[in-house]
Protein backbone atom coordinates (compact mmCIF):
# COMPACT_ATOMS: atom_id res chain seq x y z
CA UNK A 1 0.00 0.00 0.00
CA UNK A 2 1.30 3.49 -0.84
CA UNK A 3 -0.07 7.03 -0.90
CA UNK A 4 1.96 9.99 -2.19
CA UNK A 5 1.13 13.46 -0.87
CA UNK A 6 2.63 16.58 -2.43
CA UNK A 7 2.40 20.01 -0.79
CA UNK A 8 3.50 22.83 -3.11
CA UNK A 9 3.74 26.56 -2.66
CA UNK A 10 6.02 29.57 -2.63
CA UNK A 11 8.86 30.15 -0.19
CA UNK A 12 7.30 31.78 2.86
CA UNK A 13 4.08 29.74 2.72
CA UNK A 14 5.36 27.12 5.15
CA UNK A 15 5.73 24.16 2.79
CA UNK A 16 8.63 22.61 4.70
CA UNK A 17 6.94 23.08 8.07
CA UNK A 18 3.70 21.50 6.84
CA UNK A 19 5.60 18.61 5.33
CA UNK A 20 7.59 17.99 8.49
CA UNK A 21 4.45 18.00 10.63
CA UNK A 22 2.72 15.50 8.34
CA UNK A 23 5.84 13.30 8.23
CA UNK A 24 6.01 13.21 12.03
CA UNK A 25 2.34 12.30 12.31
CA UNK A 26 2.71 9.47 9.80
CA UNK A 27 5.82 8.19 11.58
CA UNK A 28 4.04 8.26 14.95
CA UNK A 29 1.36 6.12 13.32
CA UNK A 30 3.96 3.40 12.78
CA UNK A 31 4.16 3.81 9.01
CA UNK A 32 7.15 4.09 6.70
CA UNK A 33 7.69 7.25 4.71
CA UNK A 34 10.07 9.21 2.56
CA UNK A 35 9.79 12.99 2.52
CA UNK A 36 11.64 14.89 -0.22
CA UNK A 37 12.06 18.67 -0.11
CA UNK A 38 12.48 20.60 -3.35
CA UNK A 39 13.00 24.36 -3.22
CA UNK A 40 14.26 27.39 -5.10
CA UNK A 41 17.14 29.53 -3.86
CA UNK A 42 15.09 32.43 -2.54
CA UNK A 43 13.50 33.62 0.68
CA UNK A 44 10.13 34.51 -0.83
CA UNK A 45 8.36 33.28 -3.95
CA UNK A 46 9.59 30.61 -6.31
CA UNK A 47 8.62 26.95 -6.18
CA UNK A 48 8.79 24.83 -3.02
CA UNK A 49 7.42 21.32 -2.76
CA UNK A 50 7.40 18.56 -0.15
CA UNK A 51 6.68 15.09 -1.53
CA UNK A 52 5.72 12.51 1.09
CA UNK A 53 5.51 8.82 0.22
CA UNK A 54 3.54 6.91 2.85
CA UNK A 55 3.99 3.14 2.70
CA UNK A 56 3.69 -0.11 4.58
CA UNK A 57 7.30 -0.97 3.67
CA UNK A 58 10.60 0.96 3.82
CA UNK A 59 11.01 3.61 1.08
CA UNK A 60 14.16 5.62 0.34
CA UNK A 61 13.29 7.34 -2.95
CA UNK A 62 10.96 10.07 -4.12
CA UNK A 63 8.07 9.89 -6.59
CA UNK A 64 7.31 11.98 -9.64
CA UNK A 65 3.58 11.39 -9.16
CA UNK A 66 1.10 12.21 -6.40
CA UNK A 67 -2.20 10.81 -5.16
CA UNK A 68 -3.06 13.84 -3.04
CA UNK A 69 -1.96 17.29 -4.21
CA UNK A 70 -2.15 20.39 -1.99
CA UNK A 71 -1.18 23.47 -4.03
CA UNK A 72 -1.04 26.64 -1.94
CA UNK A 73 -1.28 29.00 -4.93
CA UNK A 74 -2.48 28.98 -8.53
CA UNK A 75 0.96 28.67 -10.06
CA UNK A 76 1.67 25.49 -8.10
CA UNK A 77 -1.75 24.09 -9.04
CA UNK A 78 -1.02 24.37 -12.75
CA UNK A 79 2.62 23.28 -12.40
CA UNK A 80 1.90 20.10 -10.46
CA UNK A 81 -1.55 19.16 -11.78
CA UNK A 82 0.00 16.89 -14.47
CA UNK A 83 1.73 14.86 -11.72
CA UNK A 84 -1.60 13.90 -10.11
CA UNK A 85 -2.43 10.26 -10.73
CA UNK A 86 -5.82 9.39 -12.28
CA UNK A 87 -8.38 9.24 -9.49
CA UNK A 88 -6.20 11.36 -7.22
CA UNK A 89 -7.44 14.24 -5.08
CA UNK A 90 -6.60 17.89 -5.79
CA UNK A 91 -7.29 19.84 -2.58
CA UNK A 92 -6.76 23.60 -2.28
CA UNK A 93 -8.09 26.88 -0.94
CA UNK A 94 -11.24 28.47 -2.33
CA UNK A 95 -9.22 31.56 -3.37
CA UNK A 96 -6.65 29.66 -5.45
CA UNK A 97 -7.45 29.97 -9.18
CA UNK A 98 -7.72 26.85 -11.29
CA UNK A 99 -10.19 24.12 -12.14
CA UNK A 100 -10.89 20.59 -11.01
CA UNK A 101 -10.08 20.99 -7.32
CA UNK A 102 -11.94 20.36 -4.09
CA UNK A 103 -11.84 23.62 -2.14
CA UNK A 104 -12.01 24.68 1.49
CA UNK A 105 -12.10 28.26 2.89
CA UNK A 106 -8.66 27.96 4.45
CA UNK A 107 -7.34 31.46 3.78
CA UNK A 108 -10.60 33.12 4.82
CA UNK A 109 -10.72 31.25 8.13
CA UNK A 110 -7.04 31.94 8.88
CA UNK A 111 -7.41 35.62 8.01
CA UNK A 112 -10.77 36.44 9.60
CA UNK A 113 -11.08 34.04 12.52
CA UNK A 114 -7.47 33.38 13.54
CA UNK A 115 -6.01 36.74 12.40
CA UNK A 116 -3.06 34.60 11.23
CA UNK A 117 -3.05 34.36 7.40
CA UNK A 118 -0.02 32.03 7.31
CA UNK A 119 -2.13 29.37 9.08
CA UNK A 120 -4.11 28.77 5.87
CA UNK A 121 -1.69 25.97 5.05
CA UNK A 122 -2.44 24.23 8.34
CA UNK A 123 -6.17 24.35 7.58
CA UNK A 124 -5.46 22.59 4.28
CA UNK A 125 -3.24 20.12 6.08
CA UNK A 126 -6.12 19.26 8.42
CA UNK A 127 -8.40 18.67 5.46
CA UNK A 128 -5.75 16.45 3.86
CA UNK A 129 -5.35 14.47 7.08
CA UNK A 130 -9.04 13.66 7.07
CA UNK A 131 -8.87 12.57 3.43
CA UNK A 132 -5.95 10.29 4.31
CA UNK A 133 -7.76 8.78 7.27
CA UNK A 134 -5.03 10.06 9.59
CA UNK A 135 -6.34 10.57 13.14
CA UNK A 136 -6.36 14.26 14.10
CA UNK A 137 -4.63 13.65 17.44
CA UNK A 138 -1.56 12.30 15.61
CA UNK A 139 -1.23 15.46 13.60
CA UNK A 140 -2.03 17.67 16.60
CA UNK A 141 0.91 16.13 18.48
CA UNK A 142 3.19 16.90 15.53
CA UNK A 143 1.85 20.47 15.30
CA UNK A 144 2.78 21.03 18.95
CA UNK A 145 6.30 19.79 18.33
CA UNK A 146 6.90 21.73 15.14
CA UNK A 147 5.28 25.04 16.12
CA UNK A 148 6.23 25.13 19.81
CA UNK A 149 4.97 28.36 21.41
CA UNK A 150 2.98 29.16 18.27
CA UNK A 151 1.06 25.89 18.35
CA UNK A 152 -2.29 27.09 19.79
CA UNK A 153 -3.72 29.00 16.79
CA UNK A 154 -2.35 26.36 14.46
CA UNK A 155 -4.15 23.64 16.42
CA UNK A 156 -7.38 25.58 15.89
CA UNK A 157 -6.55 25.82 12.18
CA UNK A 158 -5.93 22.06 12.09
CA UNK A 159 -9.25 21.32 13.75
CA UNK A 160 -11.16 23.55 11.33
CA UNK A 161 -9.45 21.94 8.36
CA UNK A 162 -10.30 18.48 9.63
CA UNK A 163 -13.95 19.53 10.02
CA UNK A 164 -14.07 20.94 6.48
CA UNK A 165 -12.13 18.14 4.80
CA UNK A 166 -13.55 15.34 2.68
CA UNK A 167 -14.51 11.94 3.97
CA UNK A 168 -11.54 9.54 4.04
CA UNK A 169 -10.43 8.54 0.54
CA UNK A 170 -7.75 6.17 1.76
CA UNK A 171 -7.42 3.60 4.51
CA UNK A 172 -3.95 3.73 5.96
CA UNK A 173 -2.45 0.38 6.96
CA UNK A 174 -1.96 -0.58 10.61
CA UNK A 175 1.30 0.27 12.37
CA UNK A 176 4.27 -1.59 10.87
CA UNK A 177 6.64 -1.04 13.80
CA UNK A 178 6.49 -0.26 17.50
CA UNK A 179 7.74 2.93 19.17
CA UNK A 180 11.51 2.85 19.59
CA UNK A 181 12.12 0.37 16.77
CA UNK A 182 12.58 3.01 14.08
CA UNK A 183 13.84 6.60 13.80
CA UNK A 184 12.67 9.45 11.56
CA UNK A 185 15.74 11.29 10.30
CA UNK A 186 17.07 13.48 7.53
CA UNK A 187 20.50 12.80 6.12
CA UNK A 188 21.74 16.05 7.63
CA UNK A 189 20.60 14.94 11.06
CA UNK A 190 22.28 11.58 10.46
CA UNK A 191 25.61 13.26 9.73
CA UNK A 192 25.27 15.47 12.81
CA UNK A 193 24.42 12.54 15.08
CA UNK A 194 27.29 10.56 13.58
CA UNK A 195 29.66 13.40 14.43
CA UNK A 196 28.41 13.35 18.03
CA UNK A 197 28.81 9.56 18.24
CA UNK A 198 32.25 9.84 16.66
CA UNK A 199 33.48 12.09 19.47
CA UNK A 200 33.47 15.40 17.60
CA UNK A 201 34.44 18.32 19.83
CA UNK A 202 34.89 21.20 17.37
CA UNK A 203 32.99 22.33 14.27
CA UNK A 204 34.09 25.19 12.02
CA UNK A 205 32.07 26.15 8.98
CA UNK A 206 30.96 28.93 6.71
CA UNK A 207 27.30 28.41 5.74
CA UNK A 208 26.74 26.93 2.28
CA UNK A 209 23.72 24.93 1.15
CA UNK A 210 23.28 21.99 1.57
CA UNK A 211 26.11 21.58 4.09
CA UNK A 212 24.52 24.23 6.32
CA UNK A 213 21.93 21.73 7.57
CA UNK A 214 24.66 19.88 9.49
CA UNK A 215 26.08 23.13 10.88
CA UNK A 216 22.63 24.16 12.10
CA UNK A 217 21.95 20.78 13.68
CA UNK A 218 25.22 20.76 15.61
CA UNK A 219 24.85 24.41 16.59
CA UNK A 220 21.45 23.50 18.08
CA UNK A 221 22.47 20.27 19.81
CA UNK A 222 26.25 20.37 20.11
CA UNK A 223 26.59 22.22 23.41
CA UNK A 224 24.99 19.43 25.44
CA UNK A 225 27.53 17.04 23.93
CA UNK A 226 30.57 19.22 24.58
CA UNK A 227 30.94 20.44 20.99
CA UNK A 228 32.10 23.98 20.22
CA UNK A 229 30.54 25.25 16.97
CA UNK A 230 32.20 28.19 15.23
CA UNK A 231 30.86 30.03 12.17
CA UNK A 232 34.12 31.11 10.55
CA UNK A 233 34.57 34.19 8.37
CA UNK A 234 35.21 31.99 5.33
CA UNK A 235 35.99 28.43 4.30
CA UNK A 236 39.76 28.91 4.38
CA UNK A 237 39.54 29.96 8.02
CA UNK A 238 37.18 27.06 8.78
CA UNK A 239 39.53 24.29 7.59
CA UNK A 240 42.53 25.85 9.31
CA UNK A 241 40.61 26.33 12.57
CA UNK A 242 39.64 22.66 12.41
CA UNK A 243 43.25 21.58 11.85
CA UNK A 244 44.41 23.71 14.76
CA UNK A 245 41.79 22.19 17.02
CA UNK A 246 42.71 18.70 15.84
CA UNK A 247 46.42 19.33 16.49
CA UNK A 248 45.41 20.23 20.04
CA UNK A 249 43.50 16.94 20.37
CA UNK A 250 39.88 17.89 19.58
CA UNK A 251 38.15 15.77 16.97
CA UNK A 252 37.12 18.30 14.34
CA UNK A 253 34.59 18.68 11.54
CA UNK A 254 34.05 21.15 8.74
CA UNK A 255 30.88 21.13 6.66
CA UNK A 256 30.53 22.78 3.27
CA UNK A 257 29.50 22.39 -0.38
CA UNK A 258 31.45 22.37 -3.66
CA UNK A 259 32.48 26.03 -3.86
CA UNK A 260 33.46 26.10 -0.20
CA UNK A 261 35.40 22.85 -0.53
CA UNK A 262 37.33 24.42 -3.43
CA UNK A 263 38.59 27.07 -1.01
CA UNK A 264 39.60 24.40 1.52
CA UNK A 265 41.88 22.48 -0.83
CA UNK A 266 45.15 23.99 0.43
CA UNK A 267 44.10 23.18 3.99
CA UNK A 268 43.32 19.63 2.87
CA UNK A 269 46.91 19.26 1.65
CA UNK A 270 48.14 20.68 4.94
CA UNK A 271 46.23 17.92 6.74
CA UNK A 272 47.98 15.39 4.52
CA UNK A 273 51.44 16.79 5.23
CA UNK A 274 51.11 17.24 9.00
CA UNK A 275 49.15 13.97 9.26
CA UNK A 276 46.44 15.61 11.30
CA UNK A 277 42.94 14.11 11.18
CA UNK A 278 39.94 16.14 10.08
CA UNK A 279 36.48 15.17 8.83
CA UNK A 280 34.97 17.17 5.98
CA UNK A 281 31.26 16.93 5.23
CA UNK A 282 30.87 17.81 1.55
CA UNK A 283 27.22 18.34 0.62
CA UNK A 284 27.20 18.18 -3.18
CA UNK A 285 25.14 20.42 -5.41
CA UNK A 286 25.22 21.03 -9.17
CA UNK A 287 28.06 23.25 -10.42
CA UNK A 288 30.24 24.74 -11.76
CA UNK A 289 30.55 27.89 -9.65
CA UNK A 290 27.37 28.67 -7.69
CA UNK A 291 25.46 26.31 -9.98
CA UNK A 292 22.07 25.34 -8.59
CA UNK A 293 22.47 26.15 -4.88
CA UNK A 294 19.42 24.24 -3.64
CA UNK A 295 19.39 21.29 -6.03
CA UNK A 296 21.00 17.87 -5.91
CA UNK A 297 23.75 16.07 -7.81
CA UNK A 298 26.74 13.75 -7.58
CA UNK A 299 29.29 15.92 -9.34
CA UNK A 300 32.05 16.11 -6.71
CA UNK A 301 33.30 12.51 -6.48
CA UNK A 302 36.49 12.96 -8.50
CA UNK A 303 37.04 16.42 -7.02
CA UNK A 304 36.88 15.03 -3.48
CA UNK A 305 39.23 12.19 -4.43
CA UNK A 306 41.87 14.30 -6.18
CA UNK A 307 41.63 17.63 -4.33
CA UNK A 308 44.90 18.81 -2.87
CA UNK A 309 48.42 19.08 -4.25
CA UNK A 310 50.81 16.24 -3.61
CA UNK A 311 50.05 12.60 -2.90
CA UNK A 312 48.58 11.52 0.41
CA UNK A 313 45.93 9.05 1.56
CA UNK A 314 42.35 9.91 2.48
CA UNK A 315 39.11 8.13 3.37
CA UNK A 316 36.05 8.84 1.22
CA UNK A 317 32.48 7.69 1.96
CA UNK A 318 29.05 8.39 0.51
CA UNK A 319 26.08 7.43 2.74
CA UNK A 320 23.04 5.87 1.09
CA UNK A 321 20.43 6.94 3.66
CA UNK A 322 20.17 8.78 7.02
CA UNK A 323 21.22 5.68 9.00
CA UNK A 324 24.27 5.30 6.78
CA UNK A 325 25.00 8.98 7.36
CA UNK A 326 25.16 8.26 11.09
CA UNK A 327 27.34 5.15 10.97
CA UNK A 328 29.67 6.27 8.19
CA UNK A 329 30.24 9.71 9.70
CA UNK A 330 31.15 8.07 13.01
CA UNK A 331 33.45 5.67 11.13
CA UNK A 332 35.01 8.61 9.30
CA UNK A 333 35.96 10.17 12.65
CA UNK A 334 37.42 6.90 13.87
CA UNK A 335 39.49 6.17 10.75
CA UNK A 336 40.63 9.78 10.40
CA UNK A 337 42.01 9.53 13.94
CA UNK A 338 43.42 6.01 13.56
CA UNK A 339 45.27 6.71 10.31
CA UNK A 340 45.81 10.47 10.85
CA UNK A 341 44.26 11.40 7.48
CA UNK A 342 41.47 13.62 6.20
CA UNK A 343 38.13 11.84 5.82
CA UNK A 344 35.45 13.18 3.46
CA UNK A 345 31.74 12.39 3.86
CA UNK A 346 30.01 12.95 0.52
CA UNK A 347 26.29 13.70 0.66
CA UNK A 348 23.96 15.78 -1.52
CA UNK A 349 20.89 17.97 -1.13
CA UNK A 350 18.53 15.05 -1.70
CA UNK A 351 20.03 13.03 1.14
CA UNK A 352 20.65 15.95 3.50
CA UNK A 353 17.12 17.38 3.30
CA UNK A 354 15.01 14.23 2.86
CA UNK A 355 13.21 12.45 5.71
CA UNK A 356 13.25 8.65 5.94
CA UNK A 357 12.29 5.99 8.47
CA UNK A 358 15.33 3.89 9.36
CA UNK A 359 16.10 1.27 12.04
CA UNK A 360 16.77 2.81 15.44
CA UNK A 361 20.39 3.94 15.64
CA UNK A 362 22.80 1.89 17.72
CA UNK A 363 25.70 3.97 19.11
CA UNK A 364 27.43 0.74 20.15
CA UNK A 365 28.07 0.11 16.46
CA UNK A 366 29.93 3.42 16.25
CA UNK A 367 32.36 3.50 19.19
CA UNK A 368 34.63 6.53 19.54
CA UNK A 369 37.92 4.70 20.11
CA UNK A 370 40.98 6.53 21.42
CA UNK A 371 44.02 6.67 19.14
CA UNK A 372 46.23 9.22 20.89
CA UNK A 373 49.35 8.16 22.75
CA UNK A 374 48.48 8.14 26.46
CA UNK A 375 50.41 10.53 28.64
CA UNK A 376 51.92 7.69 30.67
CA UNK A 377 53.27 5.99 27.56
CA UNK A 378 54.56 9.29 26.22
CA UNK A 379 56.53 9.84 29.42
CA UNK A 380 58.23 6.45 29.01
CA UNK A 381 59.43 7.14 25.44
CA UNK A 382 63.08 8.31 25.53
CA UNK A 383 62.71 10.30 22.31
CA UNK A 384 59.31 11.13 20.85
CA UNK A 385 59.14 11.42 17.06
CA UNK A 386 55.83 12.74 15.79
CA UNK A 387 56.43 11.32 12.29
CA UNK A 388 58.32 8.18 13.19
CA UNK A 389 58.84 5.76 10.29
CA UNK A 390 56.70 2.69 10.94
CA UNK A 391 55.71 -0.38 8.88
CA UNK A 392 52.06 0.74 8.81
CA UNK A 393 52.92 4.36 8.06
CA UNK A 394 50.98 5.43 11.17
CA UNK A 395 53.18 7.30 13.67
CA UNK A 396 52.39 7.70 17.36
CA UNK A 397 50.27 10.84 17.70
CA UNK A 398 50.44 12.89 20.88
CA UNK A 399 48.78 16.11 21.95
CA UNK A 400 51.12 19.03 22.64
CA UNK A 401 51.35 20.24 26.22
CA UNK A 402 50.52 17.03 28.06
CA UNK A 403 54.20 16.31 28.69
CA UNK A 404 57.63 17.81 28.12
CA UNK A 405 57.88 15.96 24.80
CA UNK A 406 57.63 18.34 21.84
CA UNK A 407 55.01 17.67 19.17
CA UNK A 408 56.48 19.35 16.09
CA UNK A 409 54.52 19.76 12.84
CA UNK A 410 55.34 21.78 9.75
CA UNK A 411 53.82 22.31 6.32
CA UNK A 412 57.26 21.84 4.72
CA UNK A 413 58.68 18.37 4.29
CA UNK A 414 60.18 17.23 7.57
CA UNK A 415 62.14 14.47 9.22
CA UNK A 416 60.60 11.97 11.66
CA UNK A 417 61.09 14.40 14.52
CA UNK A 418 59.16 17.11 12.68
CA UNK A 419 62.06 19.40 11.68
CA UNK A 420 62.09 20.93 8.20
CA UNK A 421 64.42 19.08 5.83
CA UNK A 422 65.54 19.15 2.22
CA UNK A 423 67.28 15.80 2.47
CA UNK A 424 65.90 14.01 -0.59
CA UNK A 425 66.39 10.58 0.94
CA UNK A 426 64.26 11.56 3.92
CA UNK A 427 61.73 13.07 1.52
CA UNK A 428 61.39 9.74 -0.29
CA UNK A 429 60.95 7.79 2.93
CA UNK A 430 58.33 10.23 4.27
CA UNK A 431 56.25 10.05 1.08
CA UNK A 432 56.34 6.24 1.18
CA UNK A 433 55.47 6.27 4.91
CA UNK A 434 52.39 8.42 4.34
CA UNK A 435 51.20 6.33 1.39
CA UNK A 436 51.53 3.07 3.36
CA UNK A 437 48.58 4.20 5.47
CA UNK A 438 46.39 3.71 2.41
CA UNK A 439 46.84 -0.05 2.58
CA UNK A 440 45.65 -0.12 6.17
CA UNK A 441 42.68 2.00 5.22
CA UNK A 442 41.81 -0.33 2.34
CA UNK A 443 41.49 -3.22 4.79
CA UNK A 444 38.88 -1.21 6.74
CA UNK A 445 36.56 -0.79 3.73
CA UNK A 446 33.35 -2.84 3.67
CA UNK A 447 32.52 -4.70 0.44
CA UNK A 448 29.83 -3.27 -1.85
CA UNK A 449 26.25 -4.43 -1.25
CA UNK A 450 24.56 -6.74 -3.74
CA UNK A 451 20.75 -6.90 -4.03
CA UNK A 452 19.23 -9.40 -4.32
CA UNK A 453 22.04 -11.22 -2.52
CA UNK A 454 23.79 -13.97 -4.45
CA UNK A 455 25.52 -14.47 -7.75
CA UNK A 456 25.47 -11.82 -10.48
CA UNK A 457 26.41 -14.32 -13.19
CA UNK A 458 24.63 -13.57 -16.44
CA UNK A 459 22.69 -10.64 -14.98
CA UNK A 460 22.58 -6.93 -15.70
CA UNK A 461 24.08 -5.01 -12.79
CA UNK A 462 22.89 -1.51 -11.88
CA UNK A 463 25.87 0.15 -10.19
CA UNK A 464 25.37 3.13 -7.88
CA UNK A 465 26.83 5.06 -4.98
CA UNK A 466 25.50 7.38 -2.30
CA UNK A 467 21.92 8.63 -2.31
CA UNK A 468 20.83 6.84 -5.51
CA UNK A 469 20.45 3.72 -3.36
CA UNK A 470 16.68 3.77 -2.83
CA UNK A 471 15.75 4.58 -6.42
CA UNK A 472 18.07 1.91 -7.86
CA UNK A 473 16.81 -0.69 -5.38
CA UNK A 474 13.20 -0.06 -6.42
CA UNK A 475 14.17 0.02 -10.11
CA UNK A 476 15.67 -3.48 -9.81
CA UNK A 477 12.40 -4.66 -8.25
CA UNK A 478 10.47 -3.13 -11.16
CA UNK A 479 12.80 -4.67 -13.74
CA UNK A 480 12.51 -8.14 -12.18
CA UNK A 481 14.61 -11.23 -12.75
CA UNK A 482 17.90 -10.73 -14.50
CA UNK A 483 18.76 -7.44 -12.77
CA UNK A 484 20.93 -6.81 -9.72
CA UNK A 485 21.82 -3.72 -7.70
CA UNK A 486 25.49 -3.21 -6.71
CA UNK A 487 26.03 -0.26 -4.37
CA UNK A 488 29.17 1.40 -3.03
CA UNK A 489 29.17 3.40 0.19
CA UNK A 490 32.89 3.50 0.98
CA UNK A 491 34.54 4.78 -2.17
CA UNK A 492 38.21 5.24 -1.33
CA UNK A 493 40.45 3.38 -0.96
CA UNK A 494 38.72 1.32 -3.64
CA UNK A 495 38.07 -2.39 -3.09
CA UNK A 496 38.96 -3.92 -6.45
CA UNK A 497 38.48 -7.66 -5.89
CA UNK A 498 34.67 -7.60 -5.73
CA UNK A 499 34.42 -5.22 -8.69
CA UNK A 500 36.62 -7.43 -10.85
CA UNK A 501 34.45 -10.43 -9.98
CA UNK A 502 31.27 -8.57 -10.90
CA UNK A 503 32.65 -7.46 -14.26
CA UNK A 504 33.82 -11.00 -14.98
CA UNK A 505 30.41 -12.56 -14.27
CA UNK A 506 27.78 -9.94 -15.19
CA UNK A 507 26.12 -9.72 -18.59
CA UNK A 508 26.37 -5.91 -18.37
CA UNK A 509 27.25 -3.23 -15.83
CA UNK A 510 25.13 -0.07 -16.00
CA UNK A 511 26.22 2.93 -13.94
CA UNK A 512 23.42 5.08 -12.47
CA UNK A 513 24.73 8.46 -11.34
CA UNK A 514 23.56 12.02 -10.70
CA UNK A 515 26.26 13.51 -12.93
CA UNK A 516 26.70 13.84 -16.68
CA UNK A 517 30.00 12.00 -17.16
CA UNK A 518 29.81 8.89 -14.96
CA UNK A 519 32.48 9.78 -12.42
CA UNK A 520 32.37 6.49 -10.50
CA UNK A 521 32.92 4.70 -13.80
CA UNK A 522 35.98 6.83 -14.47
CA UNK A 523 37.32 6.10 -10.99
CA UNK A 524 36.89 2.34 -11.40
CA UNK A 525 38.35 2.42 -14.91
CA UNK A 526 41.38 4.35 -13.72
CA UNK A 527 42.13 1.81 -11.00
CA UNK A 528 41.13 -1.43 -12.72
CA UNK A 529 40.67 -0.81 -16.45
CA UNK A 530 37.02 -1.92 -16.12
CA UNK A 531 34.33 0.31 -17.62
CA UNK A 532 30.52 0.31 -17.35
CA UNK A 533 28.75 -0.75 -20.51
CA UNK A 534 26.15 2.00 -20.22
CA UNK A 535 25.42 5.16 -18.24
CA UNK A 536 22.07 6.26 -16.83
CA UNK A 537 22.62 9.85 -15.75
CA UNK A 538 20.61 12.75 -14.42
CA UNK A 539 22.10 16.22 -14.02
CA UNK A 540 19.16 18.64 -13.99
CA UNK A 541 19.29 19.02 -10.21
CA UNK A 542 16.46 16.62 -9.44
CA UNK A 543 16.81 13.16 -7.82
CA UNK A 544 16.20 9.89 -9.63
CA UNK A 545 12.94 7.98 -9.39
CA UNK A 546 12.74 4.19 -9.76
CA UNK A 547 10.42 4.46 -12.75
CA UNK A 548 12.84 6.75 -14.56
CA UNK A 549 15.78 4.40 -14.02
CA UNK A 550 13.81 1.34 -15.12
CA UNK A 551 12.64 3.16 -18.27
CA UNK A 552 16.19 4.22 -19.19
CA UNK A 553 17.59 0.75 -18.55
CA UNK A 554 14.95 -0.90 -20.73
CA UNK A 555 15.91 1.57 -23.46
Amino acid sequence: MEVVVRIAGAAGQGVQTLGEALARAVFRSGLYLHGELSYHSRIRGGENAFTLRISDRPVLATSAHADLLLPLNGKMLELYRPSLRPGGLLLTDEEVPGEGAMRVPAARYAREDLKLPIAAGVVLLGAAARALGLPPDRLAEAIREVFGDKAEPNLRALGEGYRLGPEPRWTLPPAQFRPGERALLTGGQGVGLGAIAGGCRFVASYPMTPGTAVLEFLAQHGLRHGILVEQAEDEIAAINMALGASYAGARSLVTTSGGGFALMVEGLSLAGMIETPVVIHLGQRPGPATGLPTRTGQENLLFALHAGHGEFPRYLVAPADPADAFYLTAKAFDLAEKYQVPAIVLTDQFLVDSYAVVPALDPERAPAREHLVPREELERIPRYERFALTPSGVSPRAVPGVSEKLVLVDSDEHDPYGRITEDLGIRRRMVEKRLRKGEGLRAEIAPPEVYPPGSVRGKRVLLGWGSTYGAIREAVELLGDGYVHLHLRELWPLREEELRAVWAEAAEVILVEGAATGQLGKLIAGETGLRPGRLVTRYDGRPFTAEEIAHEVRG
